[in-house]
């Protein structure tokens, strides 16, 4: 077995001792049944209850996003995994869900803020400007009610993307093999295989997936690809519901390699910011330490 560094990310569930190979299949199992559980039983019927309707589609292409039903729908249909892992975590009680966050103890507020205002300025301004040059090709989407309900939403759409494939697919994988680059890698596929985009789309989602696992190497935990997953999704859906770009599976070589570009020049920013600024360093508090000694007494 290889040596597991301190606050090393991918491979931080074995420094608890309560860690077995199969209780990560026990998490993923559990959170699979909680979310199918809600969103094919549960979620229709509280959208229904709520908004006098249901939503339905099969892909992007018809995905609403802009009224309240719709907004609500999606955006907690996206969002559920976060109560569904972080629940079924806590039934297996493998590890402390704080260790699913980063490898620092926990969620780290400053780094995400910095994080977030950084990846605006990377990401979100020229995003805006660009479908703006673009010029406008629709309509405006957008109803009250769905502009606040996406807003509330989308937040936890990004993180529980971060959650889900970096935070358990990468962590799971890299802990079974103590290689870091087996979880990077097996995540990549998994994060490329749900997204139904066309083939230069599929390119997007695959460059992105590795993007955002290199930088929760770099950054220790989830919080930093977290902001720029958000601000990835928040630049491009608010544009669309304004009537600039719109949503569908059908992507341009043009915008996948401006998006790209604006990714990976975060990512550099990320390394900057970790290795010089020290954005990413303060440990919260040692959860390795408090979970086994309350597991070993």
């Amino acid at each position: 077995m290889g040596i597991v560094n301190e606050h090393e990310y991918t491979t931080y569930p074995r420094r608890f001792v309560a860690y077995r190979w199969y209780k990560p299949l026990l998490v993923g199992l559990l959170a699979c049944v909680f979310s199918l559980v809600f969103n094919i039983v549960l979620l229709n019927l509280i959208t229904k209850a709520l908004f006098g309707t249901t939503e339905n589609s099969s892909g992007y292409d018809d995905m609403d996003l802009f009224s309240p039903a719709g907004a609500f729908y999606n955006g907690v249909s996206a969002a559920s995994i976060i109560p569904c892992l972080l629940l079924a975590a806590l039934i297996v009680k493998d590890r402390p869900v704080s260790s699913y966050w980063s490898s620092m103890g926990g969620w780290r507020w400053k780094a995400f803020l910095k994080s977030f205002a950084a990846a605006f300025v990377i990401l979100g301004i020229p995003s805006i400007v660009y479908h703006f040059v673009l010029g406008r090709t629709g309509d405006i989407q957008f109803t009250a009610g769905g502009f606040i309900v996406l807003t509330l939403l989308i937040p936890f759409q990004g993180i529980g993307e971060e959650l889900a494939y970096r935070g358990c697919f990468m962590q799971t994988v890299s802990s079974w093999f103590m290689i870091p680059a087996a979880g990077v890698i097996v995540q990549i596929l998994v994060f490329t295989a749900v997204h139904p985009y066309n083939a230069i789309g599929r390119i997007e989602i695959a460059v992105s997936a590795l993007l955002y696992a290199l930088v929760c190497v770099f950054t220790r935990g989830i919080e930093a690809g977290s902001a720029l997953h958000i601000i990835n999704n928040v630049s491009e859906i608010y544009m669309a519901g304004i009537g600039f770009g719109n949503i569908s599976s059908e992507q341009t070589v043009v915008g996948v390699t401006f998006n790209l570009f604006f990714k990976i020049l975060f990512f550099f920013f990320i390394i900057y910011a970790a290795r010089k600024l020290n954005w990413f360093d303060k440990v919260k508090y040692d959860d390795v330490a408090e979970f086994n000694a309350k597991w070993l007494k």
